[in-house]
């Protein structure tokens, strides 16, 4: 029984790691039962882990024996990692399959784990790219998007879909439909042809022959046009979408919008840059009387309105916390109860800290943000950690907590995971010690707007938190 628990936790554990893997990752026994997917592979499967465990791996596509020249197999037999492409008609998609023996300290197989990245769409153009155009344009006018092909930013097909926005398209410049965006698409194009980048997605505000303006989500593709560089874009119409996805934004932005509560005690300068149109992204500052103030600076699970509507419930619950005790760790237990009970599998990454001016001194705790930079006025670095789970993982969890004496002219900054990357070596030695928090936090704001306009974008929303005792 003790075994079996290890096993269950184990589970939840690497489950939790493979999260954020977009690719269906699964890990099978020797005998192709099913340990466990990751969240791609559930979602891929509409099925949940009690209904998948034990069963055959082959039982997922509806199939009642073994694939022919199972892979699985001849991975535990080589004890080599096994790479094809494939066509699985049962959920009609070419699929590109990789299998990875793990063995254990006698060289024996233990486990199997696959990893599944849809590939048709790539699968499509490469074939398409074999046909004449006129074959092509029978394909890509079955499509229900719109899509076109641009050379040297001039629009040279343009299939059924994309005719019913824009008459005429063909030899027109991509540009005039897009003008708000003219120098960032510009940046990204010559990146996707120089990286031949497979698929990048944004968002952008076209305009119509009519002056009618609609957002839409652009998918584009590099891609090789009767000898020509080229990028393939297809494009939605998500408008209504991102009208409520403005409204969610909008609603977020509010509630960071609230001053600092004691300006005389210190500055408090933030930063909050989202990666998409809303963020799961948030930080709150609460005045308990005039020499303390309680804070906290988070990120919740979950995407669009569905954060927005998390972020506004937590806020009640933050708030509901302070009132009931100014004790910081009461305050994180209290919240990791009620995400636990209100939010579900809602998990919340934070970090909660306080400030008592009467004392000069401040508490951190950690709960899924675990590190936070702080500048004595010496300017000496110290990068605290404050280890803690996540908000909501566990009802019983503990959480480290760091205790400061603070002077005038120290800094503190505390920050998502999305700016981990920035609060590295180089730049805590050559920004850090040197800028004030206004010039950081300018210093980085220009780092993200620039890479907002790139191919790549960033991953992750990006939260900054800086404050200076006075």
């Amino acid at each position: 029984m003790e075994s079996e628990v290890i096993h269950e936790e184990e589970v939840l554990r690497y489950s939790k790691i493979l999260e954020g893997v977009s690719d269906i990752i699964g890990v099978y026994n020797t005998d192709n039962t099913i340990m466990f997917y990751n969240k791609a592979g559930y979602d891929f499967f509409k099925k949940r882990y009690d209904e998948v465990k034990g069963k055959k791996c082959y039982e997922m596509f509806n199939r009642n024996q073994k694939c022919p020249n199972c892979l699985c197999e001849k991975a535990i037999e080589t004890k080599r990692i096994i790479r094809v492409e494939k066509y699985i008609p049962e959920i009609n998609k070419y699929i590109e399959c990789s299998y990875n023996p793990v063995l254990n300290d006698l060289g024996e197989v233990v486990f199997v784990v696959e990893q599944l990245r849809d590939i048709t769409d790539k699968k499509i153009l490469e074939n398409v790219l074999k046909e004449s155009e006129e074959r092509y344009r029978k394909i890509v006018d079955i499509s229900p998007d719109a899509i076109i092909i641009t050379v040297d930013g001039e629009i040279v097909l343009a299939n059924k879909e994309a005719l019913k926005y824009v008459n005429n398209l063909v030899g027109k410049s991509i540009y005039k439909y897009a003008p708000d965006f003219a120098k960032i698409l510009n940046k990204r194009i010559n990146q996707i042809l120089k990286n031949k980048t497979e698929k990048a997605v944004f968002d952008y505000k076209v305009v119509l022959d009519d002056n009618k303006v609609i957002d839409v989500e652009v998918s584009s593709s590099y891609l090789v046009y009767n000898g020509k560089s080229a990028i393939l874009s297809i494009m939605r119409d998500i408008t209504e979408r991102k009208r409520e996805l403005y409204s969610a934004a909008k609603m977020q932005k509010q509630l960071l919008k609230k001053p600092f509560s004691l300006p005389d005690k210190a500055n408090m300068r933030t930063l909050y840059v989202p990666a998409k149109t809303v963020s799961g992204d948030f930080f709150y500052t609460c005045k308990v009387d005039e020499n303390l103030i309680i804070g906290i600076i988070g990120d919740v699970s979950g995407k669009g309105v569905t954060a927005a509507l998390n972020i506004s419930a937590f806020n009640v619950l933050f708030h509901e916390a302070v009132l009931v005790s100014s004790d910081l760790y009461d305050i994180v237990n209290n919240l990791n109860k009620k995400v636990v009970d209100y939010l579900g599998e809602r998990y919340v990454a934070a970090c909660c800290f306080s400030f008592d001016f009467n004392k000069n001194k401040a508490h951190m705790i950690g709960a899924g943000i675990n590190q936070f930079v702080y500048v004595n006025k010496n300017d000496e670095i110290e990068e605290k950690i404050v280890k803690g789970p996540f908000l909501g993982m566990f009802e019983d969890s503990k959480f480290d907590e760091q205790i400061i004496n603070f002077k005038s002219g120290d800094k503190f900054y505390f920050y998502t995971d999305g700016l981990d990357f920035i609060f590295d070596d180089k730049t805590k030695k050559n920004y850090i010690k040197k800028l004030t928090i206004d010039e950081l936090k300018n210093y980085i704001k220009a780092h993200l707007d620039n890479m907002l306009t790139d191919v790549n974008g960033i991953k992750d929303d990006c939260t900054l938190l800086a404050l200076e005792i006075k």
